[in-house]
């Protein structure tokens, strides 16, 4: 489920609170197609949930693990750009 950059988006831009489609389009530089496939499979896990509200459906995260999940993933990733960011500055040192 997470295996995919765009939902690792979707899901980054949500743990900010509720949003809608057109604000997630917005947010990831995605298109309308995409980011509701991606909402789709995210909500098929029981990841997220939506809400409509007049012509508008707004999607939150549900399961609270997803917040420690990114943390972790975020943490490991600032991890491994900083140790490249040293190696490229070592080889050109």
């Amino acid at each position: 489920m997470l295996g995919e950059p765009t939902r690792i988006r979707l899901l980054e831009h949500l743990m900010q609170g509720e949003a809608t489609v057109q604000e997630l389009v917005h947010a990831t530089g995605s298109s309308q197609q995409n980011v509701s496939k991606h909402l789709g499979v995210l909500l098929d896990a029981g990841t997220v949930g939506r809400r409509k509200q007049g012509t508008s459906v707004y999607y939150r995260i549900v399961d609270g693990a997803v917040f420690d999940l990114c943390e972790n993933v975020c943490a490991s990733l600032e991890r491994q750009v900083a140790g490249l960011g040293e190696i490229l500055a070592t080889s050109r040192g």
